[in-house]
């Protein structure tokens, strides 16, 4: 039978004090498992890291070209996935959690253990690094199922309604635009576009020769039309968005003054996300073309929200998407892609 065997970690120590870097190699040769490489500079450590990645690194705080935490950052910005153990003289609980904060996996003070305690924690550090790594990767390829998902959903409604196809897309990007505009977070421009993207889902329980009808609906097929919102909320209610996605849906036929549906909400009663989504879906709605009217002009879709700024909608929803079409030359950001796409 073959022997099997395990590969050494490679740990990479920086320390310039070289009586502390020759106890620390003399205490893991004591436990094995270690193919060590020494530095006492940043500069010379940071060339190593990138000349060929160690399993780990073992940090003093303080070097001859750096200290404290500046070091910390510039070794985590160089290798955000490599795990680093703080091994420092700086007794300091605050310097500590300061260290993990930045994203060390530990924070040893020398003198304060042996070859043992160091060789458990690099090999924890390890282990949960890759742990991290493993989740992260899992969340994003979760992520993008979901991506793909929705598309596949606002694609499905468009088949079924194609005097308006590519309307849920532009509201999209020109919602996610104006959420950009306002400065909210990249994390929530997101969710604004995504649930932009299926805020018409409901209509797939609406016959499609109403979707379709050109001329002025009667009452009874735009009280229909009016249940959407309330038949998206209930489609998407149980899956769980990192975003408030179901309230959106139904909440985007809301107005300002409160003269919206389903609930008649008014001023911040409806989530900003919807503010800046009732906006958005007006702007395409009255530019684009319909099967009851050929589509009207990015100028008079303007002039609408401007008009009714505070009364149908948010004012400072409507200055941002104002903003906008003026930075994109007259027209709405149709053509653009967002990075998580």
């Amino acid at each position: 039978m073959a022997n099997m065997s395990v590969s050494p970690v490679e740990l990479l120590l920086v320390d310039d004090n070289p009586g502390d870097a020759r106890l620390v190699q003399i205490m893991l040769g004591g436990v094995g498992g270690f193919r060590l490489a020494c530095t006492g500079c940043l500069r010379e450590a940071l060339a190593l890291i990138a000349a060929r990645a160690p399993d780990a690194v073992l940090l003093d705080l303080s070097l001859p070209d750096s200290q404290g935490m500046n070091t910390v950052d510039a070794v985590r910005k160089a290798a955000p996935t490599l795990p680093v153990v703080v091994l420092t003289g700086l007794d300091d609980e605050a310097a500590a959690l300061q260290a993990i904060r930045l994203g060390c996996q530990d924070y040893l003070v020398k003198g304060q253990g042996d070859g043992d305690l160091i060789r458990r924690i690099v090999l924890y550090a390890i282990e949960r690094k890759a742990a991290d790594e493993e989740r992260r990767r899992s969340a994003e390829q979760l992520k993008r199922i979901q991506r793909q998902t929705v598309r596949a959903v606002s694609l499905t409604l468009e088949l079924r309604d194609p005097y308006t196809a590519g309307h849920q897309r532009r509201v999209a990007l020109l919602a996610s635009a104006i959420g950009e505009e306002m400065g909210l977070l990249g994390h929530v421009v997101e969710g604004l576009y995504t649930g932009a993207l299926i805020h018409d889902i409901g209509k797939i329980a609406v016959p499609s020769d109403i979707l379709s009808r050109p001329g002025k609906l009667s009452d009874a097929a735009f009280s229909i039309i009016k249940e959407h919102p309330e038949t998206g909320r209930e489609i998407v209610q149980g899956i769980e968005f990192p975003w408030p996605v179901a309230t959106m849906i139904l909440q985007h036929h809301e107005r300002f003054n409160g003269s919206g549906y389903p609930g008649g909400l008014k001023g911040d009663e409806t989530i900003l996300e919807a503010r800046i989504l009732a906006v958005a879906d007006v702007v395409e709605a009255i530019s684009s073309h319909r099967p009851y009217r050929a589509a009207l002009g990015m100028a008079t879709a303007l002039d609408e929200i401007e008009t009714n700024a505070d009364s149908l909608y948010d004012p400072v929803v409507v200055t941002a998407c104002l903003d906008v079409v003026r930075l994109n030359g007259g027209s709405a950001p149709w053509e653009s892609r967002p990075s998580w796409e």
